[in-house]
């Protein structure tokens, strides 16, 4: 009986601790688009939807999705470049702290390699890899595989420039 206790206790505070990852018990209510589907938008509407996201030598079009945060962070990347630091997490993200919090929407999202997400109002995180969560969703980078992107973003931190 004590260990069954110890055991669950251990489990639940290893999950506290793991932040982000995910696990069995998020059941995915959303699953992840960049522009709403089944709406028209202007030539200038997608244009404003769209940014570059630079990864050493390589730009990468980002398309973002259709929330608040994502239209904060386009009038942000308007302003000038933003630079952001990226660290690993788990085997399947990259993630680092932006420079100011913007609007969150989290919603229980299974995410897919390319998925950028905002996580905690003020860290962006980028994913190569799969997990289920509470996200507020930013956007997707276009066109790039599972396997382009872990080569890309490799292992260790990161910077990534968004304009």
């Amino acid at each position: 009986m004590i260990k069954t206790l110890f055991l669950i206790a251990l489990y639940g505070f290893t999950a506290l601790l793991t932040g982000c990852e995910g696990g069995a018990h998020d059941t995915p209510q959303q699953s992840v688009g960049a522009v709403t589907e089944g709406t028209t938008h202007t030539q200038d509407e997608v244009q404003d939807m769209r940014i570059t996201m630079t990864v050493g030598d390589t730009e990468l079009a980002v398309t973002l999705a259709d929330t608040a945060a994502a239209q904060e962070l386009a009038q942000k990347v308007r302003e000038g470049a933003v630079t952001v630091t990226l660290g690993e997490y788990g085997g399947f993200e990259k993630v680092g702290k932006l420079p100011w919090a913007l609007t969150r929407s989290d919603k229980s999202i299974s995410t897919s390699p390319g998925d950028i997400m905002l996580y905690q109002g003020n860290q962006m995180t980028v994913f190569y890899g799969t997990n289920s969560w509470s996200y507020t969703s930013l956007g997707r980078i276009d066109d790039v595989t599972a396997q382009e992107l872990e080569t890309l973003f490799g292992e260790g931190d990161i910077t990534v420039t968004l304009s």
